[in-house]
C-alpha cells in the first residue's frame, strides 16, 4: 500500500509493486487532487474556497488521517490492489483480477460460475484508496480481525496493511485454515463475520441457459416429490426459487431441502469449497477444502411454512438447525449426535420475525466452529460455540452438499441465495518453499508484539514468512484504515454518447471492518 505513495510495496512477487518511498512532492499532488486543484473553476466563490479547502486536507492529513494507496493483493478481495476489472460474459457477474509489477495477470476464472474467462474485456484499475486514522492506536490498543496499516518490519520504509490475528502474549498457531490461541479456536462476532467473508455464489448472477453443472437441487427427506423449484426452468426471475405445494402433498414433519452444488472453479466440476481467490487467476491457492460456511436468504414465507432449517457439512459430520416459526418451541441444534437448544428468548423473536410482511433477510454462519444467526439483522440467540472433535486435517474432500436451506410446510419464496467461506489461513506460500511461523508449532507473542496476515492468504507476505521474524512491535503501528474513500472499482460515463471516461463507482465507497 502506498502512503501518497505505497502500502504492501514488497509484496509477494506475483503481486508485487516497487513504489518509491513517501516524499513530499506525491503528498502534494494528491492533497491537490482531492482538493480539486487543477479543474476549471466554474465561479469566483468556487475559486475564493479551494486555498480554504487545501489548507484542510493539510490539516486533516497532519493531524488526523493519512491516505494511502494499496497496490498489490494481499488483502484482496476486502482490499484491492492494482487489478483488472473483469465481467463475466456466462453470468455478468463482476470481479477483479490482481496484475502484478510487470502487467501481467492470471487466467481468469468467473468465482460465481466457473466460466473460463481468457479472452473477456477488462478495464486496467488502480488499487483502493485508503484513509488511515494515523494516531488511533495511541488511544487503545489493536483488536483481534482489526485491519492495520504498519512500517514492514525488515524493510522499515515501507508501510504494510494486515489484519491482526495474534495478540501481545498470546501463543498463537494455524491449524486447518483457522487461528488459535493459546490452543483454543479464535471466534469471530457476527459484524467480524461480515468484514471477512468471501463470497462464494451469488443467485443474483446465473447464466441464461441451464448449465451442465446446476447449483441448487431439491430434495425432500421422505423421497418423495419436493416442492422447491431450483430456478433453471420456471417462468419469471431466474434467481427465484419458489416453494409451492408438492404434488405427493405436504411433507408433514419431514424437511424439504433445496441444496447447493458448488462448482469448483479451478477443475471445472462439482466438488467442495475451496481457498479459491478470483484475485489471483487460475491455479494459484492451496486447494484446501473451507468448511467455515455462511448462507444468505432473502425470503418471504407464507403462513403454511411452519419451521426453517439449515445445514452445514464438515468433514466431522452434519450440523442441523431447526428454526420453528409459529411459537411451538424455540431453535434445536443438532450436531454428532448431541443435541443443544437455544434460549427460550428465540421463540417469540422467531414467530414475530415470520409474520412480517414483505422480504426478509436470514443470515446464518458457522465459522470458526461457531453457529450465529440473524432475522434482519438481530441475532436470533447468542453465539452457539461448538468445539471441532479433532484438530487433525480433514479427511478425502466431501461430494455431498456443503450447505443447504429447508422448509416445513408449503409457500415460500426465496429471491436470493448468496454463499460464502471463511478466509482460510495457509500453512505455505503459493511456490514458496519457506516453512511458515505459526504453523506446526505455536509462536508465543511478546509483550509488545503483534501477529499479523493477509486475507489473500494463498500469496501474502506476511507474520508466516517474514525471514528473521513474525512480530509487528507496537512502535511500527501506523494507524487503523476506516474507509475506501476513492475506490479502485470503476463504471463507465458517457458524454454525449462518445467514448465512456471510466470514473470511480462511489458506491464502492465503504467503511473497513
Amino acid at each position: 500500500m502506498e502512503q501518497s505513495g505505497a502500502v504492501d510495496s514488497a509484496e509477494v512477487p506475483r503481486l508485487a509493486t516497487a513504489l518509491p518511498p513517501p516524499g513530499v512532492e506525491v503528498r502534494a499532488s494528491i492533497a491537490e487532487a482531492e482538493a480539486g486543484i487543477g479543474r476549471p473553476a466554474s465561479s469566483r466563490p468556487l475559486v475564493e474556497s479551494i486555498p480554504i479547502l487545501f489548507i484542510g486536507m493539510l490539516l486533516v492529513r497532519t493531524f488526523a488521517a493519512e491516505a494511502y494507496i494499496v497496490p498489490t493483493g494481499s488483502m484482496a478481495p476486502t482490499l484491492l490492489g492494482v487489478h483488472r476489472d473483469v465481467r463475466c460474459t456466462s453470468c455478468d457477474f463482476q470481479f477483479a483480477l490482481g496484475v502484478d509489477e510487470n502487467g501481467q495477470a492470471g487466467q481468469p476464472l468467473c468465482p460465481n460460475c466457473g466460466a473460463n474467462l481468457e479472452h473477456a474485456p477488462a478495464a486496467e484499475r488502480t488499487g483502493d484508496r485508503l484513509l488511515v486514522q494515523k494516531f488511533f492506536f495511541k488511544w487503545r490498543a489493536p483488536r483481534r480481525w482489526e485491519v492495520v496499516v504498519f512500517l514492514n518490519p525488515t524493510e522499515t520504509d515501507q508501510a504494510y496493511v494486515k489484519r491482526v490475528v495474534g495478540l501481545p502474549g498470546e501463543a498463537i498457531e494455524l491449524i486447518n485454515g483457522d487461528v488459535y490461541v493459546d490452543g483454543k479456536i479464535a471466534r469471530k462476532t457476527l459484524a467480524e463475520v461480515r468484514g471477512m467473508r468471501l463470497l462464494v455464489h451469488d443467485s443474483k448472477y446465473r447464466p441464461p441457459a441451464p448449465t451442465l453443472f446446476p447449483r441448487w437441487r431439491a430434495r425432500r427427506e421422505d423421497g418423495l416429490v419436493s416442492g422447491w423449484d431450483p430456478g433453471d426452468s420456471h417462468e419469471g426471475s431466474a434467481s427465484a426459487f419458489p416453494h409451492r405445494p408438492s404434488p405427493d402433498g405436504p411433507a408433514g414433519p419431514a424437511i424439504d431441502w433445496l441444496e447447493y452444488l458448488h462448482v469448483d472453479p479451478d477443475r471445472g466440476h462439482y466438488g467442495p469449497i475451496r481457498d479459491f481467490v478470483a484475485y489471483n487467476g487460475a491455479r494459484l491457492g492451496s486447494g484446501r477444502r473451507v468448511e467455515d460456511l455462511m448462507l444468505e436468504a432473502d425470503l418471504e414465507l407464507s403462513e403454511g411454512i411452519e419451521a426453517l432449517a439449515l445445514r452445514f457439512l464438515s468433514a466431522s459430520g452434519p450440523l442441523v438447525l431447526a428454526i420453528p416459526l409459529r411459537g411451538q418451541a424455540p431453535p434445536s441444534v443438532e450436531f454428532l449426535g448431541r443435541h443443544y437448544r437455544t434460549e427460550d428468548g428465540a421463540v417469540a423473536l422467531a414467530a414475530s420475525w415470520a409474520n412480517r410482511p414483505g422480504p426478509r433477510r436470514l443470515e446464518a454462519s458457522f465459522f470458526d466452529h461457531r453457529l450465529i444467526v440473524a432475522l434482519d439483522g438481530e441475532p436470533l440467540f447468542e453465539p452457539l460455540d461448538l468445539d471441532p472433535p479433532s484438530r487433525t486435517p480433514p479427511p478425502t474432500p466431501l461430494l455431498e452438499p456443503p450447505i443447504a436451506l429447508g422448509v416445513v410446510g408449503q409457500g415460500a419464496d426465496v429471491s436470493r441465495l448468496r454463499v460464502y467461506r471463511d478466509v482460510y489461513y495457509t500453512d505455505g506460500q503459493s511456490h514458496s518453499p519457506v516453512q511458515p511461523f505459526a504453523v506446526g508449532e505455536p509462536y508465543r507473542l511478546g509483550s509488545d508484539e503483534y501477529f499479523v496476515l493477509g486475507d489473500n492468504s494463498p500469496v501474502s507476505n506476511d507474520s508466516r514468512f517474514w525471514p528473521e521474524s513474525p512480530v509487528v512491535p507496537g512502535a511500527m503501528l501506523l494507524g487503523k484504515p476506516f474507509l475506501v474513500h476513492l475506490p479502485s472499482r470503476g463504471v463507465p460515463l458517457r458524454v454525449f454518447g462518445g467514448e465512456p471516461y471510466w470514473v470511480p463507482d462511489l458506491r464502492e465507497i465503504r467503511y473497513i471492518r
